[in-house]
């Protein structure tokens, strides 16, 4: 089809109407359909966005077509963006967010290869029409999700949140690629990290025909289990009633590589560390003498939550994982600048004023009593959150392909988490079946999606190329070349081919 033809269709009067056929009863709109020539997009993200680096202006577009879609269901509206490019290539690329938002305006930014989870801007350079969407449940720090008068959550918005907006997104995009340029997709991707990683397994276990090939990097999976664990680190220390100095858990984690061989070889390994922690007590850190108490509360951060009987609830972060910050506010916990107070991360306080439905909570002087009732409630309350359901059946007799990665120093995600996921699908499907359409990638000295890690990690094209592959030419994903870049300047400083698991035990 020619550009002319494909111009006169990218009108918002037109595209209402197909869409409209497409899609009998949905409550849909489109709010604008535009050309853009002019090679670039000025950033539009929320000032959160920005500071994150999330949304960033972008330079060297081809010519697309930008058509946004509002959604309504019931009191809420979801906003879709799709952008087509005049020369499309016949595959849809479905983008998503990160932490607890699903994406949107805020996340059309510059292309990164070395941050993994795609973006509309760097697929649709790739020649893909591209979709994000925004569930309307959180606006920078600003949380939507429970009423401000009753402080119940609005469980219409959740389920946006949950799985609804995506999978609308994905219908509406690949529908909008199709009315416009007059061909069908011939193939549809999904790809993204954390909180997308989550979007993304969501499709794969409850729209397993939407996408033809997923990629979940670090995926935020169990998302009713792992988020709580921010907590957990507090619930201890005020337990004990002894904090853990920032200095002394920093003393730990040194002592964990120079136990392992040295720094290098503890971040080249695929054995999950065992420490006592005990056998530490006497040693001098900076931070003073590690005591009895110091070992106690480091060795239940390792352990990760347990019950009152000693039975796990979740996973810890392994050994020799940085999982805390100073003044920084993320990672499973971080302390105050001036006063070394710990605090949890926001995404843990949010999540944990869902469970509560108290929106004003706070959560620093949590007791480890009080932490299992609130793990328990979590689960109860919010079951499907997980994204962590087994059979995967159906995606796989759709032929879907699926590829997981996961750092082994992941510092706000335990990859042991990942691990757990993949073992369960392994139960319920088995090993040959399993090895057939998902592979895992776990990743010695890799982190939370990005290449400025200890060791090398996959690339965002690197890994696009071996999941369009597998697809399209059946062509096995053996290797998949990763590289370590330096976290300014993204100079590459160190290559590594990352093979798939064989073997899960080995890693466990």
């Amino acid at each position: 089809m020619g550009n002319n033809m494909i111009q006169n269709r990218c009108k918002r009067e037109y595209l209402e109407k197909e869409l409209k056929a497409r899609f009998p009863g949905a409550d849909i709109r489109v709010d604008s359909a535009e050309i853009n020539m002019t090679g670039e997009r000025k950033a539009k993200g929320d000032s959160f966005n920005k500071i994150f680096g999330v949304s960033k202006d972008v330079k060297n577009l081809p010519p697309y077509c930008e058509v946004n879609v509002t959604w309504r269901t019931g009191e809420f509206e979801e906003k879709i963006i799709i952008w087509s490019p005049l020369t499309w290539n016949g595959r849809f690329a479905g983008t998503v967010g990160g932490g607890a938002e699903t994406g949107g305006a805020g996340y059309l930014t510059a292309p990164d290869d070395f941050t993994r989870g795609w973006t509309v801007p760097y697929a649709v350079m790739k020649g893909f029409t591209a979709a994000t969407a925004n569930a309307g449940n959180i606006n920078g720090l600003h949380d939507y999700m429970l009423d401000e008068k009753t402080g119940k959550v609005k469980r219409e918005l959740y389920e946006n949140w949950r799985a609804r907006t995506t999978h609308h997104m994905t219908v509406v995009g690949k529908a909008v690629a199709e009315i416009v340029h007059g061909r069908p997709v011939q193939y549809a991707y999904m790809n993204g990290g954390s909180g997308g990683g989550r979007q993304c397994m969501v499709e794969a276990q409850e729209y397993p025909e939407d996408y033809d090939g997923i990629w979940a990097s670090c995926p935020a999976i169990h998302w009713n289990r792992f988020l709580l664990e921010g907590l957990w680190f507090l619930a201890v220390m005020n337990t004990n009633h002894h904090i853990l100095k920032p200095a002394k858990i920093e003393y730990f984690m040194k002592r964990v590589w120079e136990e392992s061989g040295g720094k290098d070889i503890y971040f080249s390994s695929e054995k999950k560390p065992v420490f006592d922690a005990n056998t530490f007590v006497g040693a001098m850190s900076e931070g003073g003498k590690i005591t009895e108490q110091d070992a106690k509360v480091m060795q239940a951060f390792w352990d990760g939550p347990k019950d009152a009987d000693g039975n796990r609830l979740w996973y810890g972060f392994r050994p020799g994982v940085k999982f805390w910050n100073v003044g920084i506010p993320v990672g499973g916990f971080y302390y105050s600048l001036i006063r070394k107070q710990p605090k949890p991360f926001f995404l843990t306080t949010l999540y944990a004023r869902w469970v509560t439905e108290q929106p004003k909570r706070k959560f620093e002087k949590i007791t480890i009593p009080e932490f299992e009732a609130l793990f328990k409630q979590s689960i109860e309350k919010f079951k499907d959150a997980g994204a962590d359901q087994a059979d995967l059946s159906v995606f796989q007799a759709h032929g879907g392909k699926l590829i997981v990665d996961h750092g082994l120093n992941d510092p706000l995600i335990p990859v042991d988490g990942t691990i757990d996921y993949y073992k369960n699908v392994v139960a319920c499907m088995g090993k040959e079946k399993v090895d057939s359409f998902f592979r895992l990638y776990l990743v010695p000295g890799d982190g939370h999606g990005n290449c400025w890690n200890e060791q090398p990690g996959i690339t965002e094209s690197n890994g696009l190329k071996a999941l369009m592959d597998w697809v399209e030419n059946g062509i096995y994903p053996e290797e998949i070349e990763g590289v370590q870049v330096s976290m300014k300047k993204k100079e590459i400083l160190k290559k590594a081919l990352i093979r798939p698991v064989d073997c899960i035990d080995d890693w466990a």
